[in-house]
């Protein structure tokens, strides 16, 4: 939601069942107020309905979802069937599980961009940078890894779940567009939104001069804004 996304894609194989669905009778046993969990089922639609935010789920023990679906397609020897009609004629005949949580609330998406201030080595303090905003060293190890991994310094940032990632080009200019962020970025003034939009518009306007200064090495490609919300995401420093 934070990047601007209009469309969540869930398999349920893989997705932790309690923050799927919670039966009636796991309701019966443990009351609402001792749960902190409320299930993805109760705010599917409002995610919809009040943030137009649509959902393709992948289902295979849990109907559910069923009733809360406007679509509902069925895998036949690898052919997709529309059952939608089938299913909502079904749904009349059982009682309606819970759709909608209580004290629905957007997130303000406030959270600040920042880093830790690392105590410099003797090295880096050489060459410390006096604009230096986020509290980081001018002098930075990047390294790329593969296309899954990169590290700042001693920080490896694992993007092994950042699956529309293609090539290692595009890990080595997330590396470089973190890099940057780090240090001009990270003082806490800048929104994680923020931060990302500054990003990507000075790459726009200026091209990779500002992120990899006199030397721009070969092999970056161009991810979009939404790889490095992701990158900044999994950044631990």
């Amino acid at each position: 939601m934070e990047a601007g996304s209009r469309l969540l894609l869930i398999d349920e194989d893989t997705s932790a069942t309690n923050f799927m669905v919670r039966d009636d009778f796991m309701q019966q046993v443990i009351s609402r107020n001792k749960e902190p969990i409320t299930p993805f089922l109760e705010r599917a639609r409002e995610l919809y309905e009040k943030e137009g935010i649509s959902t393709i789920l992948v289902a295979g023990s849990s109907g559910a979802f069923f009733f809360i679906a406007d679509k509902i397609l069925q895998m036949d020897s690898y052919r997709p069937v529309d059952i939608t009609d089938h299913v909502k004629d079904l749904c009349m005949e059982r009682t309606a599980p819970r759709i909608y949580g209580e004290n629905y609330a957007a997130p303000d998406f406030k959270r600040a961009f920042s880093a830790c201030k690392r105590r410099p080595d003797s090295h880096s303090l050489q060459k410390k940078n006096s604009s230096d905003k986020g509290g980081r060293n001018e002098y930075m190890k990047i390294k790329t890894i593969s296309r899954d991994a990169f590290s700042i310094d001693k920080e490896t940032v694992d993007l092994r779940y950042v699956e529309q990632l293609t090539d290692f080009e595009q890990t080595a200019a997330l590396a470089h567009l973190l890099g940057y962020g780090l240090k001009q970025l990270a003082d806490g003034s800048h929104t994680v939104r923020q931060t990302v939009h500054i990003i990507y518009e000075l790459l726009d306007k200026k091209g990779w001069a500002p992120f990899c200064g006199a030397y721009i090495p070969c092999g970056l490609a161009k991810p979009r804004e939404q790889e490095i919300f992701a990158c900044l995401n999994r950044y631990r420093g």
